[in-house]
């Protein structure tokens, strides 16, 4: 009877678990405009984000920025690709996560149907992107991935950034490498954000070289009775070179680079 009742329990535990959904494929989603070389005091600010949608039935979908007053809506049609406009990248819509410290800088899409979501930040052939999870599926602990920091251009820093999915969430970052940001490597600080709110930290820059934020931990902590809540988290780099250069060390010496996000 013990057995059986086991059994039974784990039956149902696993039920639970199957039951949730963790798909990439969802209503509601936060990102921010991640930080590409372009950006750079002395750069062009040629790049652009645009987002993909797809799905496999018509969808209306929104994007916002909340805090300042953007919003476009889009018809997807079923089984294509519809391609946003641009976000915007100067005057009072600036949405772009360019610096250190906290933007009030959130991108928000919503959608009455269910799709699948891009993003996709480039400059000529200087292009990176990521899909996008859902609200409900994002967690509340991650590390940033990211890689030496050597590319062909100055001021192509590592980084990581945290979005506020609701308020008063709490976010605790502990760095794993010098960072603009000043903070002190391994140490733990807290930062505090409200829905669309933004947390962003760099690595530091020596010439076309930098620091490496991989290993550097955000997590949602609780301070009170809210409970931890579900944080957004991107990393990158404005530019790197992934790989062996020609002058046969790690890095570029002349050789390509992209943006990562």
């Amino acid at each position: 009877m013990k057995k059986l009742f086991l059994l039974l329990v784990l039956s149902i535990c696993m039920s639970q678990l199957f039951a949730q959904d963790f798909s990439n494929k969802g209503k509601d989603f936060w990102l921010g405009y991640g930080y590409h070389v372009e950006m750079a005091t002395g750069g062009t600010n040629g790049q652009s984000l645009v987002l993909y949608f797809t799905s496999n039935q018509n969808a209306t979908v929104t994007v916002e920025i909340p805090s300042v007053g953007y919003t476009q809506t889009y018809s997807v049609l079923a089984n294509q690709v519809t391609t946003s406009l641009a976000l915007p990248k100067t005057g009072s819509q600036d949405c772009r996560i360019a610096d250190t410290g906290y933007f009030n800088r959130g991108i928000h899409i919503t959608s009455n149907v269910p799709v699948v979501a891009y993003a996709h930040i480039y400059n000529s052939s200087v292009s990176g992107a990521s899909l996008l999870f859902p609200t409900n599926t994002l967690g509340q602990q991650y590390y940033s991935i990211t890689y030496t920091q050597a590319s062909n251009a100055n001021n192509a820093n590592n980084f990581f950034f945290v979005v506020a999915t609701e308020d008063n969430t709490t976010v605790e970052i502990t760095p794993s490498a010098a960072n603009k940001n000043g903070k002190a490597v391994g140490v733990p600080f807290n930062v505090q954000l409200n829905k669309g709110q933004v947390y962003s930290v760099f690595g530091t820059t020596t010439g076309n070289a930098g620091t490496d934020l991989t290993g550097s931990k955000i997590r949602s902590v609780n301070v009170g009775a809210g409970g931890c809540k579900r944080i957004a988290v991107f990393s990158g780099s404005g530019k790197m070179s992934i790989g062996v250069s020609t002058a046969g060390g790690t890095g570029p010496a002349g050789g390509s680079a992209d943006n990562i996000f």
